[in-house]
């Protein structure tokens, strides 16, 4: 991590008039906040309810009525500042960030400041109506719907408006404020559970994504086509069938688990066989599913090396593949120097035997 580097925020709106809003009868077009990290010579430091602003009360009562004090949300320090003058000069790769169901965009906020200090731009791309709360930069706040479109039609709906992001790009670079700093050459995708579906489908299909990081995805809702890019599928620890049936069991189900856990393996089996051969499968002993978000951190005691490890692979994976710079990832992987709590698997999710 380059220290070095510090963490700017900017955030913007979203507008698509050329789309209805699936959550809402009477709202007639598509609209979503979403958060540009950059870097900047400019720091800032604060604790993580300073990410909900100018809604800060409403997200510490949002917290609170899922359990999450006020308290234990001030413990989590952060370094970034809103509105910070980007770095000058230059120009940096590009990290679309996809966040899981439920989850605020910006509640990646380890992943998102590492990869940052390693000289890109992640740019955070809000779900509104399926995140517990929703902020706009004016204030106005959108709590989570009552009701839910299927699953495919939440997806296609976070791809059409990661495609309204990746348009965005070259307009942003015309902005006296980021004055050309999106190398538009060089865009990677990053998702969690179903923002990892969204990438995955996406990257099959997106030409301009040079590769794409999928955190615990929700491999059972992939489509057939497969990307042709590589790609980094990092697991919970409960990666193969037994172990992720058993993770995902409720007490009282009807055999919908079973169900989703044979097509979890269905896909990642294909995944593993047809995806390029730079991809890589691994699992993060220790972690689960939501070790990948913040909520992770502030839900249960998710250990820092499994945090540390997920940040550590998904930056060198960036560094060989979007960067260009050539064999960081593999040599990261390399049994002499991978962490221990990490472990390549194949399509089965069972260790890989050297």
């Amino acid at each position: 991590m380059n220290s070095n580097i510090k963490v700017g925020r900017v955030i913007k709106v979203i507008e698509d008039f050329n789309r209805q809003e699936i959550y809402e009868e009477n709202r007639y077009f598509r609209s979503f906040p979403i958060s540009i990290f950059y870097p900047t010579n400019e720091i800032q430091e604060t604790d993580i309810t300073s990410l909900f602003h100018p809604a800060i009360h409403d997200a510490i009562d949002a917290f609170s009525k899922a359990g999450i004090g006020e308290e234990k949300l001030r413990e989590v320090f952060i370094s970034v500042k809103d509105n910070a003058t980007p770095l000058q000069n230059t120009s940096f790769p590009v990290v679309l960030l996809s966040p899981g169901f439920g989850i605020d965009r910006d509640l990646y906020i380890e992943i998102i400041t590492a990869i940052v200090q390693k000289g890109y731009i992640v740019v955070a791309i809000s779900v509104p109506y399926d995140s517990f709360l929703t902020v706009f930069p004016n204030g106005k706040v959108i709590k989570q719907a009552e009701r839910f479109p299927d699953d495919q039609s939440q997806i296609v709906m976070r791809m059409d408006d990661v495609r309204l992001v990746l348009d965005s790009l070259d307009k942003w670079n015309q902005e006296e404020f980021f004055n050309g700093i999106f190398d538009t050459d060089k865009i990677g995708m990053i998702g969690h559970s179903l923002g990892g579906a969204t990438v995955f489908n996406l990257a099959a299909i997106e030409k301009r994504v040079r590769c794409a990081i999928l955190l615990d995805a929700s491999l059972h809702l992939l489509d057939d086509k497969i990307p042709n890019i590589p790609i980094l599928n990092i697991r919970q620890e409960a990666a193969s069938f037994e172990e992720y049936l058993t993770a995902i069991m409720e007490e009282e189900d009807d055999g919908a688990s079973e169900t989703i856990a044979k097509r979890y393996i269905e896909k990642q089996l294909d995944m593993y066989e047809h995806l390029p051969a730079s991809s890589s499968f691994i699992k993060v002993i220790g972690a689960h599913h939501l070790s990948f978000s913040t909520i992770g951190r502030l839900i249960s005691d998710v250990s820092p090396d499994v945090t540390n490890s997920i940040q550590e692979l998904a930056s060198a994976f960036l560094e060989e593949f979007l960067k260009e710079e050539q064999g960081t990832y593999s040599e990261r992987m390399n049994e002499k120097n991978r962490p221990l709590n990490i472990v390549e698997i194949n399509g089965g999710g069972f260790p890989v035997i050297s």
